[in-house]
């Protein structure tokens, strides 16, 4: 007889301990079970029920498609769809507009319409337009005299008709076609009301536009209930654009069937009876104040809180007492300025820094240190971060003349003797950056001798740039550089420009270059698009390298067969790879773009002031830059161009030249040295080497 081991005991009792709860254990086990073996059996039928649960009507399903969860270990992937276009729909070119702003549907905020007449005009419009238009982005007056003689800087609208329902019906009209989609909200007054405009402008910056909004100072028609009210012209009032939207096509009916003697009045009747909308003077917590000034009222005695912080004053009887107005609370808003800074104690500047925009003008960013007090009397340093901005001007684009790339450009070198060898880079410069290309562009050659140069006898100064000349001819077929010979003693750019002009037609483009001019196709797409006959004459600002003997030298010569003196960008030498510097010199005008028409006008009229003597004497010192500015009513368009690059070389300053012209030759020959660092450089290595 055998006795049972320790663990048997131990596995019986354990036993004994689980057979209560054995069913509830296998239940488990097999519920798990059967439910895994479940998910398997959808999982090979391909059928996903969330993801037929939200697969649109009538869209066949596809037993491919990993739309809904993806069912791999793999991560998710995205598919790019192909854009198709159906074959048998007609094309339809998309097109941008010019500004982000109108593609995204973006608006002003506010526009002001400001109702006037034939009488009040030319003073109490003034008035308005000197005190408040440089407040609003867009201010305009609207009168029912015809032909009306419009002030200076205003922006008058002449409906013909002084009745007050058809004045108030055509502003609504000319604001919803022109305006209705640019702005917000719209403000219409009288000329005889004040405007408090900062006040304004911050008004509707804090009502909400998706809403039908008639808001100003609620007066009730007579024998009319409580309901029916309408906001007096006198104080102004805001429509909102949805509102303006609803009204338009109401106004019309309005016109013929309502009668009154005052537009206001008119515009409360057309809204409570076409759209159910009256006025209202409060609304989402914004209460519109405004003030009736008493007659014979001085504003500078006026201190009770209804003056002091109303958004219009009304009635103005005259354009003094607008200005006194203005006075009055520009004054109070200095107050208020200064109680805010008196709180604010600046103690020192921690850092800052400037930057010009040319669009914008003189960017400002100071973190101040400041101390600011409390009305207990306690004192704390804060440090802030603050942005200014100093404007130029109001930007406004304005209309120009049409101009395209494909106009051929007259390319005109003078050259001098002593230029004839530099000439022959600019030829090879010009076959790479304009023939190679392909360019609409031509060259004419102006080849200056000297009284004792190119004689009988004598050697021809340029008969090796005839010859490079010709082998480019010989190179590009069908190409023609064209040269004039001229004799002078003290040649004048305008004297040689004078040769030019009268070998060409009169809408010739003309490009004059120099010897260190390298063209190519971006200048000669400039000089296309600002020279506008008619209109402006364009001289681009070079940009001149350092001499590179004072440059640091970083890297050995280049390949030989690079090419001869090809342009290089601004600040690099393309030749060692290295950047030498340079700066735009703004000494130089001898290139230019302009049309021969322009020429012949703005030379002709130098004639007719200059005569005899006087005329050969200026022509000695004035360039062809000079002759735009001072005798012609073109637009001078000077800028900074970087495709003009020019290697480093000293000019030939000749004394002959004016003292003006002498005086810029010779300043451009030293800015163009070298930088600041490189002249005490190498002031520096001179003195260190006269010590030794």
């Amino acid at each position: 007889m055998h006795m049972a081991g320790p663990t048997t005991m131990r596995l019986s009792s354990l036993l004994a301990l689980l057979r209560p709860a054995l069913p509830l254990i296998l239940g488990l086990s097999l519920g798990c079970s059967l439910s895994l073996l479940r998910v398997s059996w959808i999982q090979g039928e391909g059928e996903d029920p969330c993801v037929e649960a939200v697969r649109e009507p009538g869209v066949a399903h596809n037993p491919d498609s990993r739309t809904g969860l993806d069912q791999s270990d793999e991560d998710f992937k995205p598919r790019i769809v192909p854009y198709y276009r159906d074959p048998n729909k007609p094309y339809k070119k998309v097109l941008r507009t010019r500004y982000i702003q109108t593609e995204l549907g973006s608006r002003e905020r506010l526009l002001v319409a400001v109702l006037t007449s034939r009488a009040t005009l030319s003073t109490l419009a003034v008035a308005v337009n000197r005190t408040v238009a440089h407040h609003f982005p867009r201010l305009l007056y609207f009168t029912g005299q015809r032909g009306a003689r419009t002030p200076a800087g205003m922006q008058v609208v002449s409906h013909g008709d002084e009745r007050p329902a058809w004045l108030m019906s055509e502003t609504l009209r000319h604001l919803h076609t022109h305006f209705g989609a640019d702005y917000d909200w719209f403000f219409i007054m009288q000329d005889d009301t004040y405007v408090q405009a900062p006040r304004l402008a911050a008004l509707a910056g804090h009502l909400s536009i998706n809403q039908d909004l008639y808001l100003g100072r609620a007066e009730e028609f007579i024998g009319a209930g409580e309901q029916a009210r309408y906001c007096h012209g006198g104080f102004g009032y805001l429509l909102s654009r949805s509102l303006l939207l609803r009204l338009r096509p109401h106004l019309d009916g309005c016109r013929g069937d309502i009668l009154s003697a005052r537009p206001d009045e008119w515009l409360g009747r057309c809204l409570i009876d076409s759209l159910g909308i009256g006025c209202v003077s409060q609304h989402q917590g914004q209460q519109y104040r405004s003030f009736e000034l008493a007659k014979n009222r001085d504003p500078e005695k006026e201190g009770s809180s209804a003056f002091l912080s109303a958004f219009a004053v009304h009635p103005v009887s005259e354009g003094t007492l607008m200005y006194k107005l203005h006075k009055r609370f520009s004054a109070l808003e200095l107050e208020r300025a200064y109680g805010e800074i008196e709180q604010l104690q600046k103690q020192r500047l921690l850092n800052g820094y400037r930057r010009f925009d040319p669009a914008r003008g003189m960017e400002y960013t100071l973190d101040l240190l400041l101390e600011a007090v409390t009305q207990r009397g306690h004192r704390r340093a804060l440090a802030r971060r603050v942005s200014l901005l100093r404007p130029l001007s109001r930007v406004e684009i304005l209309p120009m003349p049409y101009v395209t790339e494909a106009t051929r450009v007259q390319l005109v070198l003078p050259l001098l003797a002593a230029e004839a060898t530099a000439a022959l880079a600019f030829l090879e410069a010009f076959a790479a950056g304009v023939l190679e290309p392909r360019e609409h562009a031509l060259l004419t050659l102006l080849l200056v001798y000297g009284p004792r140069e190119g004689g009988r006898g004598a050697p021809d100064p340029f008969l090796g740039v005839k010859a490079a000349a010709a082998e480019l001819e010989r190179r590009y077929p069908g190409t023609r550089l064209a040269w004039l010979a001229v004799r002078a003693e003290a040649p004048s750019q305008v004297r040689l420009m004078d040769v030019v002009s009268k070998k060409h037609p009169v809408d010739t483009l003309f490009f004059l270059t120099t010897v260190w001019t390298r063209p190519g196709p971006e200048v000669l797409n400039r000089c296309r698009m600002n020279a506008i006959s008619g209109w402006q004459a364009f001289f681009p600002v070079h940009f001149q390298e350092f001499n590179p003997a004072l440059a640091p030298q970083r890297s050995p010569p280049g390949p030989p067969g690079a090419g001869a003196d090809p342009p290089s960008p601004p600040g690099a030498d393309p030749s060692r790879g290295a950047p030498v510097g340079g700066r735009f010199d703004r000494q130089a005008s001898a290139e230019g773009c302009f049309y021969n028409a322009d020429y012949l006008a703005a030379r002709a009229r130098l004639a007719g002031e200059l005569a005899g003597q006087e005329e050969e004497e200026a022509l000695e010192g004035l360039e062809v830059m000079d002759v735009f500015l001072r005798f012609s009513g073109l637009h001078l368009f000077r800028a900074v161009e970087p495709g003009l690059v020019q290697k480093f070389a000293l000019r030939d300053c000749s004394p002959r030249l004016s003292e003006e012209l002498y005086h810029r030759c010779r300043l451009s020959n030293l800015e163009g040295l070298g930088g600041r660092a490189q002249l005490a450089m190498a002031l520096f290595e001179q003195e260190q080497a006269n010590s030794t």
